[in-house]
């Protein structure tokens, strides 16, 4: 069995690793000449690393993530704590068994990558077709190289090529909200270490601020800010960079230590917020899709890569368990991750609007519900209604979905 994936993002490096750990040949292949990962900060929760102990592989990403204790959501004008949330590494796995960590992206992919073997990876290849038949799929690329294996996964991101030449166009959707995200280098915080390890939230009328670790190195910073038009941004739906002083206008109200923290970044990349519609189907004979190419979703519950890495595990698992049927394999993996991926990608759109309402009645009886709910849970899972993400075994999941396939067919 071999397996092509398109795309060298997180969801493509940790397909890459869990085939391979299945005994699966894998051949990578992305369009940037090096790592492809932009932006700031990535969370994996214990339904993702627990995916990483699986496969051995816990160590090295537990190296270069910070394990954050505390999260104290904050009143956006005085500063006062709404709510404090207990997440930590030591919590999560005493009471799931696998940690909770932050990591700064392209560090993580950089140690991701040098866990696969020599060669599986290939740089600067851009995918400009695919074909396939009842013998295999193949892709071709811009500089006349075949590829040519049992599988194709696409993991090449919310405007995927492989999306696009199989599926056909799917349209981005833009969700009316741009992040600004900056970093802190640990050397630019001479008092670096009493931070650790906290991280605080403001959400405030119409915007949310977030100040995590990105790593165990550097301080993230996203303000997200709701309401905004394609039209009025000088680059349209691409990223920029843009001033300091040009993100902390838009906080020159709030309490002065949201403002302080903003203050720090010596520059933002500011970055329009799409998502997909959930797909009705992932797969077309040899072609399944992965990650963001799949079901792009917006980080306001902070699984977009964490639901690539389970994407990832129950491929494997699929593709393990029918190497005969490729095409089957691939069905199965669909039919099992489509549904909670969807309802992720719903979940966030709304739990988007929930962090940034604007109704001042709205927003005091939210504040109450993170309260109240602050008072009632004191473990690792904060607001309950984060049970069915959290408490997740990919793997297990997957061998009850066939278990119970199989008995139903029996009877």
């Amino acid at each position: 069995m071999k397996a092509i994936i398109i795309g060298g993002g997180i969801g493509g490096i940790i397909s890459a690793l869990t085939l391979t750990h299945q005994g699966i040949d894998v051949e990578l292949y992305e369009r940037a000449d090096g790592n492809p990962e932009i932006g700031s900060a990535v969370q994996f929760t214990a339904n993702v690393t627990n995916i990483f102990q699986r496969i051995g592989s816990l160590d090295v990403v537990k190296a270069c993530g910070s394990p954050v204790e505390v999260r104290h959501m904050r009143e956006w004008n005085t500063g006062n704590i709404i709510s404090t949330n207990r997440l930590g590494d030591t919590i999560a796995e005493r009471e799931l068994g696998s940690p909770y960590l932050v990591f700064q992206r392209s560090e993580l992919l950089d140690r991701l990558g040098e866990l696969l073997p020599a060669g599986v990876a290939r740089y600067g290849m851009r995918c400009v077709n695919v074909e396939q038949d009842q013998d295999g799929v193949r892709a071709v690329f811009e500089n006349g190289h075949v590829a040519q294996g049992d599988v194709l996964i696409g993991a090449d991101g919310i405007r995927s090529t492989v999306r696009r030449l199989v599926f056909g166009e799917v349209e981005p959707v833009f969700s009316g909200k741009v992040a600004y995200r900056g970093l802190i280098p640990q050397d630019e915080l001479p008092d670096f270490d009493s931070y650790k390890w906290t991280a605080n939230a403001w959400p405030a009328p119409g915007q949310f601020l977030l100040q995590n670790f990105a790593g165990r190195a550097c301080i993230n910073l996203s303000l997200y800010r709701s309401g905004q038009r394609l039209e009025d941004l000088d680059t349209g739906h691409r990223t920029a960079v843009v001033s300091t002083e040009e993100v902390v206008a838009f906080v020159k109200d709030w309490e002065p230590s949201a403002v302080a923290w903003l203050s720090k970044s010596r520059e933002f990349l500011r970055w329009p917020l799409f998502d997909i519609e959930p797909l009705k189907t992932w797969t077309e004979g040899r072609v399944a899709l992965l990650g963001d190419a799949a079901h792009a979703t917006l980080p306001f519950i902070g699984q977009g890569a964490g639901q690539g890495a389970e994407d990832a595990s129950a491929l494997a698992d699929a593709l393990a368990l029918t190497p005969s049927d490729p095409v089957g394999a691939l069905k199965l993996y669909e039919e099992f991750r489509l549904p909670r991926a969807s309802r992720v990608q719903l979940e966030s759109r709304a739990r988007s609007n929930y962090m940034m309402l604007r109704d001042p009645f709205a927003i005091n009886q939210r504040n109450l519900q993170w309260r109240e709910a602050s008072k009632a849970i004191t473990g690792y899972f904060g607001n309950s209604v984060d049970h069915w993400i959290l408490n997740y075994d990919v793997s297990k999941a997957f061998r009850d979905h066939v278990a119970l396939k199989s008995g139903n067919t029996a009877a």
